[in-house]
């Protein structure tokens, strides 16, 4: 395991754009519409999204959401109240985490390209670029080692990632400035936050610490230890792990 390039990075192996696996499982969170919905439960374990509420929020159909509600209600992830059970649902959900598509790019986007290729930046009301990795857990407070570590930059779709692919420059793990990497849902691009320390590009918003948390959790030797000793010192973010 690398600190410079993530938590996730131990699953790329491999140069250049490389789609992974759509998100899946035999057990009770399975494919896009199980992730989101357990993603949107966890975001705020209070707030009982309605299924149509998690449908729209996603991109996906109402009976696709409600037939994955139902599944993690009937596996016990779900308390019939409505409310996750923590940390069991946060766990399921880290097992099957991780990206649709990951490509380490030779250079790091600037402003201009940004605002060109409609990152929404300046507009976190808009689905948009998100930073994720160590060093944007570590703005948020988790005690992770990056130094100077290359941003994880996540983007919404496939075309988004596309686009800066060519535009950045494919490269290697062994040799990269940056990562662009398409989430499993929809959510991780939309719920965006500015972080309270500053990271490096500046002009972008970093992911919501849950998504931060899942990735920390993919780390086989240190992953555990640093959620252990996480706790985001801010009311608005539940510490659900």
């Amino acid at each position: 395991y690398r600190f410079d390039q993530g938590a996730l990075a131990h699953r790329a192996a491999l140069p250049g754009g490389w789609r992974l696996p759509s998100p899946a499982s035999d057990g009770p969170i399975r494919g896009r519409a199980g992730i989101g919905y357990a993603a949107a439960v966890l975001l705020d374990p209070t707030g009982r999204p309605s299924i149509r509420e998690v449908a729209t929020a996603v991109g996906m159909s109402h009976g696709a959401v409600g037939d994955a509600a139902k599944l993690l209600r009937e596996s016990g992830l779900i308390r019939p109240s409505g409310e996750p059970e923590i940390p069991d649902l946060f766990l399921a959900l880290a097992a099957v985490w991780g990206p649709t598509r990951i490509t380490p790019v030779a250079a790091v986007p600037t402003h201009d390209q940004a605002k060109r290729w409609q990152a929404h930046a300046d507009d976190l009301g808009q689905p948009g670029w998100a930073l994720g990795g160590d060093v944007a857990a570590g703005a948020w407070g988790a005690p992770v080692f990056a130094p100077g570590g290359r941003p994880w930059i996540w983007v919404p779709a496939e075309a988004a990632a596309r686009r800066a692919e060519r535009a950045l420059t494919s490269g290697a793990w062994d040799d990269y400035a940056a990562v662009v990497a398409v989430p499993p849902t929809l959510l991780v691009c939309q719920h965006r936050l500015m972080s309270p320390a500053v990271v490096q590009p500046n002009f972008l918003p970093t992911t919501h610490p849950l998504f931060l948390a899942l990735e920390l959790a993919q780390d086989p030797a240190r992953g555990r230890e640093i959620l252990d000793q996480w706790t985001p010192d801010y009311p608005e973010i539940h510490r659900v792990w």
